[in-house]
């Protein structure tokens, strides 16, 4: 019998893990985030030289067996900023389940992006924060690339 990972039971498994974790949560979510980068990055052929490589790698493998989210875009700007577009995220409702609790919710992606980045593009890379325009799910991972 095959069965698909529901999006309800990965919300509250998110939730439960970093609930569990307490106030060690932060170091941890970095953490997981660096461990599914090395994950990535051990798999890959061959690591991308450049921005627009590292774009179609990371979209492609988020639109493959990494799939977390409906859509997830990468963008470099000339200003040497970059961001990743995320739409209809499965880790976003178990933040919010985390909220309402008064926790903080965790985004291990945002870390894995930065990961990647810094050891494929081999500059340094800030997280410099998230914008949510929209519903639960839909966020913009802003980043500075120096």
């Amino acid at each position: 019998m095959s069965h698909n990972l529901s999006k309800e039971f990965f919300a509250v498994y998110h939730a439960a893990v970093f609930e569990a974790l307490g106030e060690d949560a932060q170091k941890y979510n970095v953490k997981i985030g660096i461990t599914l980068s090395n994950h990535i990055l051990k798999n890959l052929a061959k690591h991308p030289e450049n921005e627009e490589g590292f774009k179609k790698i990371l979209e492609d493998y988020f639109a493959s067996s990494f799939q977390f989210s409906d859509i997830a875009e990468m963008k470099f700007n000339k200003d040497g900023s970059a961001s990743l577009y995320v739409k209809g995220c499965d880790i976003c409702p178990g933040n919010e389940m985390l909220r309402g609790m008064g926790k903080k919710g965790m985004c291990p992606i945002a870390h894995l992006v930065k990961s990647m980045m810094a050891r494929t593009l081999k500059k340094n890379i800030e997280l410099i924060g998230s914008e949510k325009p929209g519903p639960v799910g839909e966020c913009y991972l802003k980043y500075k690339v120096g």
